[in-house]
């Protein structure tokens, strides 16, 4: 191989960044995803104490863990993590109804 091909195979592997950026990305939406579950838990219990209901919230942590687990299964070929994606969104769906009619 020529210097060109190298430089050109290199650029072509470091796409996505090297692995350090991948792995800085990797850990970075895993920790916003923590911070949108812990979020949406403190505001669906005060919507709990303040008597409203928590459909909303209860529908997109549902939504955020059912997509996650949805690709995972895809991607992988792993069935379980597919089928618990498909259930989190059904689940989803339903809670999505359910703060639609409360607000008809």
């Amino acid at each position: 191989m020529n210097r060109e091909e190298i430089l050109l195979r290199a650029k072509r592997d470091n796409y996505l960044g090297d692995e350090r950026e991948r792995e800085v990305r990797l850990k970075r939406d895993a920790f916003s995803l923590w911070g949108l579950i812990v979020l949406g838990a403190v505001i669906m219990i005060i919507k709990i104490v303040q008597t409203e209901s928590p459909a909303d919230i209860i529908s997109l942590l549902f939504c955020t863990s059912g997509l996650g687990f949805a690709y995972e299964g895809l991607k992988l070929n792993q069935k379980h993590s597919l089928i618990a994606g498909i259930v989190l969104l059904i689940l989803c769906a339903c809670f999505f109804y359910i703060f639609c009619m409360g607000l008809f």
